[in-house]
C-alpha cells in the first residue's frame, strides 16, 4: 500500500465501525442472557389476570347496590345482568348466585318494577337460572 492510500487514511473510521459492531454484539448477547435468566425463574405468568374482569365488576356492583329494592333501575338491572354473567362462567358457584338472584328479584319486586330495563334483566336472570 502507498503511504497516502485511502485505506490508510480511513483506518480510524474503520476501527471505530468495527468496534461499534463488536460492542453491539456483546450488548445483545448480554441482554439475551439476562432475559433468559428472568424467564427461567418465573413460576407463573405475570401478565395473567389474578381475578377475571367480570368478577371485579360483580364485586363493585354488589358494593354499589347493597339494597336492590332502593337502588336506581339501572343499578338493579346491572346487578341482575352481572349475576347472570357470573353464572355463565366456568367454575361459578351457581347455587349461591341463584340464591342471590332470587333475593334480588324478591327485593325489587316485579309489581314495583315499571322500568323496562329491569323487567328485561329479570327475565334474562330467570332464564339463566331456570327460575
Amino acid at each position: 500500500m502507498k503511504a497516502n492510500s485511502g485505506w490508510i487514511m480511513a483506518r480510524g473510521q474503520i476501527g471505530w465501525i468495527l468496534g461499534l459492531i463488536v460492542s453491539t454484539a456483546i450488548v445483545i448477547q448480554l441482554e439475551r442472557l439476562e432475559i433468559g435468566a428472568r424467564l427461567g425463574s418465573l413460576d407463573a405468568n405475570p401478565l395473567a389476570e389474578a381475578e377475571p374482569a367480570w368478577s371485579q365488576a360483580l364485586h363493585d356492583l354488589r358494593a354499589q347496590t347493597p339494597d336492590p329494592a332502593n337502588a336506581a333501575p339501572q343499578e338493579q338491572a346491572a346487578l341482575l345482568l352481572a349475576l347472570s354473567l357470573a353464572a355463565l362462567q366456568e367454575g361459578a358457584n351457581t347455587n349461591q348466585l341463584a340464591a342471590e338472584v332470587s333475593a334480588a328479584i324478591d327485593a325489587i319486586g316485579l309489581s314495583d318494577a315499571s322500568d323496562p330495563l329491569v323487567i328485561e334483566a329479570t327475565e334474562v336472570a330467570r332464564r339463566v337460572f331456570n327460575q
